[in-house]
């Protein structure tokens, strides 16, 4: 996965995405940890993130500043499948509302679809994550229609909204 992508977003926030590196594994796990996303994202061992760093169906990428410091990391799935549909498993930021999460969406797009020339990026999100809700619309994310799917979290079945974006129109292998 040859990486390296530099994208600006709002208020002219400035990411490049790299693969992760097993040295990145205590900033992710730390990350991962922080009570804000302890409703929100499924925390992994620091041994689930080094198994998917070898395994072919992920991709673990690094979110950095254009200095090269870690702002946050994304976990990919599908990536081994010939169905052209890669799931965003997560993202997290280390300081979220700067911009960055824009950025590195708008990276992502472009890695997806550009470098993997996968047709569809598609997530799921907790329904009362507005937050993350509404920077994916902004991303150019849409609803899918149809029911719910539910997640178990805290005891309960929560229910997800699963949103997807398409390959642009117009792109060769469309």
């Amino acid at each position: 996965m040859g990486l390296g992508l530099a994208v600006s977003g709002e208020g002219g926030a400035s990411v490049v995405l790299r693969e992760t590196r097993a040295e990145d594994l205590d900033f992710v796990t730390a990350l991962e940890a922080r009570p804000a996303y302890e409703a929100f994202i499924f925390r992994w061992r620091r041994a689930q993130h080094l198994e998917a760093l070898g395994d072919p169906d992920y991709g673990h990428l690094m979110i950095c500043g254009t200095d090269g410091a870690p702002l946050g990391f994304m976990l990919l799935a599908g990536l081994g499948g010939d169905d052209g549909l890669v799931e965003l498993k997560r993202i997290a930021l280390d300081r979220p509302g700067g911009g960055y999460g824009s950025a590195a969406l708008s990276a992502l797009a472009g890695y997806v679809f550009g470098t993997l020339r996968a047709k569809r990026l598609w997530l799921d999100v907790f329904a009362d994550n507005l937050r993350a809700h509404r920077a994916y619309l902004r991303a150019g994310f849409v609803e899918l229609p149809g029911p719910r799917p539910t997640a178990l979290r805290n005891g309960r079945q929560e229910p997800l909204i699963v949103m997807a974006i398409d390959r642009p129109a117009g792109d060769p292998d469309s």
